[in-house]
């Protein structure tokens, strides 16, 4: 009896237990070697200078390094995957994560990642959509894990 065909929604899945086991390797492997990591912003704020560096573009798997090095330097208290919505090559995931940047600032957001696949299942480009607003704000020290009106 064969093994059961991973699809790219078990994939998607997958991304966010590897990456919550801070298994990085692991996460690399399912990744093509011409990844395009937030490379298909039109004018992201957060990617401007002075934003924070685990949301600029990289191409390659080989140049994922600073990114996993900028991301591995904030202390998560929360990622959740919440919804995974598949349709062909394209896998959207909702997330809800929470972190201290390394600055003090806190940060808690739910962001929508999408994922593209080829068609042996690796994935090919992978964009997150953000509020950049309350990640500028959080990567400047501010709390955003408080909403407004909150004491």
């Amino acid at each position: 009896m064969s093994a059961p065909t991973r699809t790219n929604a078990d994939t998607a899945r997958r991304v966010y237990e590897v990456f919550g086991a801070g298994d990085i390797p692991g996460l690399l492997a399912m990744l093509s070697e011409d990844v395009a990591w937030e490379s298909d912003w039109e004018d992201n704020f957060a990617q401007r200078p002075g934003g924070p560096a685990f949301y600029r573009p990289f191409s390659g798997r080989s140049n994922l390094g600073p990114f996993f090095d900028a991301m591995g330097r904030n202390e998560f208290s929360m990622l959740e995957l919440r919804d995974v919505i598949a349709d062909g090559d394209r896998v959207v995931c909702r997330v809800a994560l929470a972190y201290t940047l390394p600055g003090g600032g806190r940060y808690r957001d739910e962001q929508l990642h999408l994922w593209t696949f080829d068609k042996a299942g690796a994935i090919t480009s992978v964009r997150h959509f953000l509020d950049t607003a309350k990640l500028l704000a959080a990567a400047a020290g501010e709390d955003t894990t408080v909403r407004a009106g909150d004491s």
